[in-house]
């Protein structure tokens, strides 16, 4: 009787594409490499790139997308966290948290179209809400909010270079520490002598220094506003 051959194992079925596979698949691309080419994506995804516009009419499209889930466990502050300055105070926290571990979308969020998703609204309302609680009229709060966004993403920006290239904060801190302190002392006697105090000033206390300049200016506009007698409604 002639030997049986062994079953070939079962290829396993792929999973059906759609937009929370493409968008996980561009989030990896973009944590990896800063940007993407909608090639690269159909090849990670083992699809025709074409298949992706089904569930995307353009990559801006996608990357709004990719904004709104990079922003999905990050939630406002409940009310009993605090009063208004403190709550939005985490939420800045939070926020430039949720960029840094989306390093490829982090710019994105101030360069894109206006994202729509429901994770980026929910948050917009939820900081809109509390700067009106500051005593800011409608218009100072909107203008005061894209503030708030530019200062983050900016920060954001900036700082993910330095993690990209594989430099450790420290060596970071002493590198500029350095530089600064080999300035020649009779030209630029500030920055020559402040040299060492990069040492003491990480990424972290240099952003919430900058956060709170922003949030003590916002408050003290909330308290004129008041002592004005103005309703947050009356003002533009």
């Amino acid at each position: 009787m002639p030997a049986q051959s062994a079953p070939r194992p079962r290829k396993r079925a792929r999973a059906p594409l759609s937009r929370e596979r493409i968008v996980a698949a561009a989030l990896a691309l973009a944590n990896a490499s800063g940007d993407f080419s909608m090639r690269a994506l159909g090849q990670r995804l083992r699809v025709d790139p074409m298949a992706i516009y089904r569930h995307f009419r353009d990559k801006d499209a996608l990357l709004e997308a990719m904004v709104d889930a990079a922003l999905a466990d990050f939630e406002a502050p409940p009310a009993d966290a605090g009063d208004p300055v403190e709550r939005l105070r985490q939420m800045g926290i939070g926020f430039r948290r949720a960029l840094m571990a989306h390093p490829g979308v982090a710019l994105r969020v101030a360069t894109t179209r206006p994202v729509l998703g429901p994770h980026t609204l929910a948050l917009t309302e939820a900081c809109v809400a509390l700067l009106t609680e500051l005593g800011l009229g409608q218009g100072e709060a909107i203008q005061a909010y894209s503030a708030l966004v530019r200062y983050i993403t900016g920060v954001a920006g900036a700082e993910q270079p330095v993690h990209s290239a594989g430099t450790s904060e420290t060596d970071w801190q002493e590198e500029m520490r350095s530089a600064y302190a080999s300035l020649p002392a009779g030209q630029y006697p500030h920055l020559s002598r402040m040299a060492d105090e990069f040492l003491h000033r990480g990424f972290d206390e240099q952003f919430e220094f900058g956060l709170d300049l922003l949030l003590d200016a916002l408050v003290e506009r909330g308290r004129r506003n008041r002592a004005a007698d103005l309703t947050p409604g009356d003002l533009g």
